[in-house]
């Protein structure tokens, strides 16, 4: 007869799980014993940490739209677990975590030695996800796996599922010991979305109708009605911004595409967002708050599944449309009507165009021997493969991949955007890699990032290689200034303070060499005029390779250059004025407008 083990395996992959991520430990063999068996389940995917295992469980669920899948046992793996769960929760993801309990006291706070405390598992999990539940009879299992798995999809956000070692090995009681193919959990699960309300709808479409300068923020969530926007920003005259979640969901090559809004993100949209008298937030849950700052003549409409009043930070509504996006906008656009003063559209579309051409030139200079970041991004954009998918990490490389990289139709690109855990672009890269075999993928990490947790997933690229090696590229590219160059800039920018090496240096190590130790391929570019030449045969070639330039570090972000004009990053950006907005865009640095 079956054990839990297999059931659970098998249950898994009916809820359209395509592998696992995680540690063997104790608690948890009988589950990667049934996972590596051949039997129809999910891969099991051996991470190097747990909070790896979470990442890259939560990177899978950006970019495929099913869920997310890891394990680890209780203690210290939960611990590590929790820190990549919280990525999830943070950037609404349904990612599924098993954690194994070894010993009588899986259910309890503390442990069986009295006087010492153990980790509160259960509690702890309740914390961080919309569904923890222990499980403490065989007989349960199907249950609660499939409660996780349905809260995991319907709240966006983590589930757990606690189970002992003793219910894993047990054998499958009668009614989970059947033919799994008759214990089918629905595949496709689509949480329901309530139906848009036609009294909201007007009341959006009047906002809309009455705007003159209108602006549209598309999110994550507004994924799937990607071409309703662009058609609704074209009756409105109205240019788009995204948020670094939906960096991928519309191409850049778009006149009307602004960039990626945020704090740090492109000048136009800074500028766009607070000059425009009218702003539709469609699928925006994920847009920081900071980013539009309400004035007197800013109205606001949002379109989301969710209520902006139940989220913390929302951005304050007048009108909000509480419903699928997708289905909302097919409703809404028949009552919006086709603007005929196009201004507004005209100066924004001049202002992306060149605001772009503006970065291009700044890309092509660089200072003495050393290469530009600037540089290494924008060779890159323009050698992207089709269908390529591109990873950042937080810090200073976000900051490239924001400004200087274009995507085409049918590229991807994601990061750790909540949560901004330094390293994580190499997990979502080795998870990238699996979820798109056919696909080349790029991480863009920092040295100092990659030194915080990525070098160790590294190994498991290395564990993978016979599987890799033949696959379209998979490329770590490594921007190392031996410096935390993010905030270098934000203490510059902030304090007037230039440097504080002890809390800044970064060890000097040769990436290349180190991924050449592991036995992986690595190549070094510290030639400027060699930027493009290495990205064409790096692109050009197969499998997992570190590719590390050694870039200037003086080199400062648009964000930062503009502070030290004396324009400091919290004041607000001045009204655009779009008789001199062409003009502005090309003299001001790093593209921020400047007073009007």
């Amino acid at each position: 007869m079956a054990d839990v083990s297999c059931f659970v395996a098998a249950r898994m992959r009916a809820w359209d799980v395509d592998r696992v991520f995680g540690i063997p430990e104790r608690s948890v063999d009988a589950l990667v014993t049934a996972l590596r068996s051949g039997r129809p389940g999910p891969e099991f995917v051996q991470t190097r940490h747990a909070e790896s295992a979470a990442l890259m469980a939560c990177a899978h669920a950006k970019l495929t739209g099913r869920p997310g899948c890891c394990l680890a046992a209780s203690g210290v793996g939960t611990l590590h677990l929790l820190s990549g769960l919280y990525d999830a929760a943070l950037d609404r993801q349904p990612v599924v975590a098993v954690v194994g309990m070894d010993g009588p006291s899986y259910a309890s706070s503390y442990g069986p030695n009295p006087g010492r405390r153990a980790v509160r598992t259960l509690e702890l999990s309740a914390e961080v996800c919309a569904f923890a539940e222990v499980v403490s009879e065989p007989s349960l299992m199907g249950d609660a796996l499939d409660r996780a798995f349905r809260a995991a999809l319907t709240d966006r956000g983590p589930a757990a599922v606690l189970v002992s070692r003793a219910v894993l090995e047990s054998e499958a009681p009668g009614h989970l010991a059947g033919d799994p193919a008759a214990l089918m959990a629905p595949v496709g699960f689509d949480p329901p979305a309530p139906r848009p309300q036609r009294q909201a709808l007007r009341r959006a479409a009047e906002v809309l109708n009455g705007g003159r300068r209108v602006a549209i923020v598309l999110g994550q969530t507004g994924a799937r009605a990607s071409g309703q926007v662009v058609g609704a920003a074209d009756l409105l005259g109205a240019g788009i911004a995204k948020t670094p979640l939906a960096r991928d969901v519309l191409p850049d090559d778009l006149p009307c595409v602004a960039g990626v809004a945020g704090p740090l993100g492109s000048a136009v949209v800074a500028a766009v967002l607070r000059d425009c008298d009218t702003l539709l937030l469609v699928g925006a849950a994920d847009l920081d708050p900071g980013t539009s700052r309400r004035t007197g003549s800013h109205r606001v409409v949002t379109i989301d599944p969710e209520a902006p009043a139940r989220r913390d930070g929302a951005v304050p509504a007048d009108v909000e449309v509480t419903a699928d996006v997708a289905a909302a906008l097919d409703e809404l656009i028949p009552l919006l009507r086709r603007k005929r003063e196009r201004g507004w559209r005209k100066e924004v579309e001049r202002a992306v165009e060149d605001w772009r051409a503006e970065g291009r030139t700044k890309a092509k200079r660089f200072f003495g021997a050393a290469v530009s970041p600037r540089a290494v991004v924008a060779e890159l954009s323009q050698r992207l493969p089709e269908r390529s998918v591109v990873i950042t990490d937080t810090g200073s490389a976000m900051d490239w991949w924001t400004r200087h990289l274009e995507l085409r139709t049918g590229m991807r690109a994601t990061l750790s955007h909540g949560l901004g855990t330094p390293g994580a672009s190499v997990p979502y890269a080795v998870a990238a890699r699996l979820a798109f075999p056919d696909r080349p993928v790029v991480a863009l990490v920092g040295d100092g990032a990659l030194q915080t947790s990525g070098l160790n997933e590294l190994v498991t690229v290395r564990s993978q290689l016979d599987r890799f090696a033949e696959q379209p590229p998979l490329v770590f590219c490594v921007l190392n200034n031996r410096d935390r160059s993010r905030l270098t800039w934000q203490r510059r920018t902030d304090c007037r303070d230039p440097r504080i090496a002890p809390s800044q240096d970064v060890p000097d190590v040769s990436y290349a060499e180190y991924a050449r130790l592991l036995g992986l391929a690595g190549a070094r570019c510290d030639r400027p005029g060699a930027v493009g030449d290495v990205w064409t045969d790096i692109l050009g070639g197969k499998g997992p390779v570190v590719l590390e330039f050694v870039v200037d570090g003086e080199t400062p972000p648009d964000w930062a250059e503009e502070a030290q004009r004396g324009h400091a990053a919290a004041r607000s950006v001045p009204r655009l004025r779009r008789s001199r907005l062409r003009r502005l865009i090309g003299t001001v640095g790093g593209g921020l407008f400047g007073p009007g």
